[in-house]
């Protein structure tokens, strides 16, 4: 005979005897067991929250998985200190590489470990001397993407900075961006103007060359309506002009092609030296937005 007691939504008193029948549980304080059956109480606890892999479990399964569980997070909780004194050893050596490997390490066993995350970032920027790697956008968005904590972390040892830095590069920027937008529409111009020209005389030497092609072959039509030389001269002459309006045509068609990714390629910030550098602010701008949580204007 089996009867559980639940006392707490999360938790169920079972009381088993010698044969394992279950009874369904009932509220109150369970009966006392039959005489002369020996009788067992477990007490189990439910997870707070809810889990498919322990639904439809009987209690001395769920308790086995609960315990189960319990242990692999301890060996997980041992293996993340483990991994973190190493990573701060590392660290007090100036060995930033060799720690950032242990601290990633610790962060895999213990995602929520606070030491593990700052230990991350410490080793990444030598202790916070070279801000450098926050303006990589991946770890930028890492942290944007990670806990209150970790963001509050990295702000505390490097916000200032990046605060300094915003205010210089904003104030690089607006002048910047006027100068190459002045330029690129110069540019733009003189790159429309280059694809029109190269384009007309493409079109029209590719025209010349369907007329010439339909007189060669209005030619060739004669040589079986007249005994004379005349239709194989016009042929070759025709054919030849064909050849030379052709290549013509083909050497237009180029420098139209070319023109049009000259004018392709200088609408892009890398096309010259100040777009390259407006590109870097801006996604040094961003970066540093990411990080204090901030949206650009």
């Amino acid at each position: 005979m089996e009867e559980r007691i639940i006392d707490d939504p999360r938790k169920i008193k079972v009381t088993k005897n010698t044969v394992g029948g279950i009874k369904d549980a009932t509220d109150g304080i369970a009966p006392e067991a039959e005489e002369g059956k020996e009788t067992e109480e477990l007490d189990v606890a439910f997870p707070e929250e809810y889990d498919e892999d322990l639904v439809g479990l009987a209690p001395s399964q769920l308790q086995e998985a609960l315990k189960k569980r319990e242990k692999e997070a301890e060996a997980a909780r041992e293996q993340c200190e483990k991994h973190l004194a190493e990573g701060e050893r590392l660290l007090q050596r100036g060995d930033f590489a060799g720690a950032e490997a242990f601290f990633v390490q610790a962060a895999v066993y213990d995602p929520d470990c606070a030491r593990a995350k700052e230990g991350i970032w410490l080793s990444r920027t030598r202790n916070f001397k070279e801000i450098e790697p926050l303006y990589v956008l991946e770890n930028a968005k890492e942290i944007a993407d990670s806990d209150e904590k970790t963001q509050a972390f990295v702000k505390k040892n490097a916000g200032e900075r990046l605060e300094a830095d915003r205010a210089a590069y904003l104030s690089e920027e607006k002048p910047l961006k006027e100068r190459f937008e002045t330029a690129q529409k110069t540019r733009s111009e003189k790159f429309r103007e280059n694809r029109k020209y190269y384009l007309i005389r493409f079109t029209i030497f590719l025209t010349i060359t369907v007329l010439l092609g339909i007189a060669t072959g209005v030619s060739a039509s004669f040589l079986y309506r007249t005994d004379t030389m005349t239709p194989i001269y016009f042929i070759i002459a025709f054919g030849v002009l064909t050849a030379i309006a052709l290549t013509v045509a083909l050497i237009y068609l180029r420098r139209t092609l070319q023109a049009v990714r000259l004018e392709v390629e200088n609408k892009k910030l890398s096309s010259t030296e100040d777009g390259a550098r407006l590109s870097e602010l801006r996604s040094r701008l961003l970066c540093i937005s990411l990080i204090l949580g901030e949206k650009e204007d």
